[in-house]
């Protein structure tokens, strides 16, 4: 790949990364709501209720969100090199995506900031 983000090759792959990037990111936000909450009602429910009786089927998920949230980083890692992002975004932009709510928001941020194509400080 080129070394200059505004050539024709990086923006033709950009979109793809971002797009990749977006879902992963959503995803992610929203299995960690499920994982948080399910975590939460397995301690505060009674050993019948359904969050303890599936126990193995909400461990699985807990798997999944685990791969799926190295997959983000290493998006956002590779967004981060090719828009030449100052540490604290990439570091910020990653913190982020650990807090419920807030991870999509964070999405959203980094969306605007690779479309307008400029390089990021935290912002």
């Amino acid at each position: 790949m080129s070394e200059n983000p505004g050539s024709p090759s990086e923006q033709h792959s950009t979109p793809g990364i971002l797009r990749a990037y977006q879902v992963v990111a959503t995803v992610v936000g929203l299995n960690l709501i499920f994982v948080i909450t399910a975590a939460v009602a397995q301690r505060v429910t009674d050993p019948t209720s359904w969050w303890n009786l599936n126990e193995d089927l909400i461990f699985t998920i807990d798997q999944v969100h685990g791969v799926l949230f190295m997959a983000l980083l290493v998006l956002i890692a590779i967004i981060a090199s090719r828009y030449r992002w100052q540490p604290k975004m990439t570091i910020t932009t990653m913190l982020l995506a650990t807090i419920p709510v807030v991870s999509f928001w964070a999405e959203r941020r980094t969306t605007r900031v690779v479309q307008a194509g400029t390089p990021a400080s935290a912002s």
